[in-house]
């Protein structure tokens, strides 16, 4: 309901009165009702319908009941707010930015739901099955790019499809970021020849973070080495490199990157 409910606010406040076509569906609405009689709500039901049809024969009413429910209400938010709510700016790119941004946080929340509104998503689906060599995310990228086409072609202005173009990577990075974990992090492996407790001691002592240690190898030298692991947060990276700096200048360090740090000292972040 919420995913929803975000989708419908990010048409009627910012997308819709641009012009903005941002893929899907509703993108597409987005282009016809600007000649149609109709709204992107009722547009976005009327294309749907053949698809869910093809779904519950394709995969049955079990597999669509929940799309079918879920599209409907989709639709009916759409048309409500669009009715309801005016453009809150005619600034595109300001549109585009806070457009997508609403997308993103929606989608993630669909996504966490499990819940599909149909639309382009299940059609992918659907045409992967029939094309196994297309991935979902290909067709995905064909279908949208190809909408943001036949806007910039309807509205006779390369500039709408720029701005759909910065609505969808704005979409995509916010769900991206909430998805794979707003508690993110690096991970620090520290290659050392010295004893891995005059190391360990201090960056649990000076971080508060635990220290996991495993035994190397150097396979050059053939000489031993400690290998310790530290989960940190990308502000404490900085105090690792300087306690190492004093305590042991040679140790070997590679960074990486963490998705998302969960549990141990982090809690649920």
């Amino acid at each position: 309901m919420g995913g929803n409910l975000l989708y419908a606010l990010a048409l009627a406040l910012f997308l819709t009165g641009n012009n903005i076509a941002a893929g899907g569906l509703a993108g597409i609405a987005v282009v016809l009702c600007s000649f149609l009689p109709m709204g992107v709500g009722m547009l976005t039901l009327a294309m749907n319908i053949p698809i869910l049809a093809s779904a519950a024969i394709m995969k049955g009413w079990r597999y669509t009941a929940s799309t079918i429910a879920a599209a409907f209400l989709y639709s009916f938010t759409v048309e409500l707010f669009g009715r309801m709510m005016p453009t809150l700016t005619h600034e595109p790119l300001v549109a585009a930015i806070f457009g997508g941004v609403l997308y993103g946080i929606g989608m993630t929340m669909l996504t966490i739901g499990n819940v599909s509104v149909g639309g382009t998503d299940l059609l992918c689906r659907l045409l992967n099955g029939k094309f196994p060599s297309l991935s979902v995310a290909k067709l995905s990228l064909l279908i949208d790019g190809g909408i943001v086409v036949l806007a910039m072609a309807v509205f006779g202005n390369v500039e709408v499809g720029l701005y759909a173009i910065v609505t969808i990577f704005v979409c995509s990075t916010v769900a991206d970021r909430v998805l794979l974990g707003i508690g993110r992090g690096s991970i620090c492996l520290i290659v050392t020849g010295r004893d891995a407790g005059e190391l360990a001691g201090p960056l649990m002592e000076k971080l508060g973070r635990a220290v996991t240690r495993w035994g190397g190898n150097g396979m050059y030298t053939g000489e031993g080495r400690n290998v310790l692991m530290v989960a940190v947060k990308p502000r404490e990276v900085f105090q690792v490199k300087m306690l190492l700096k004093e305590l042991d200048p040679m140790a070997f360090v590679v960074v990486v990157p963490a998705n998302e740090l969960i549990g141990g000292h982090f809690g649920g972040s």
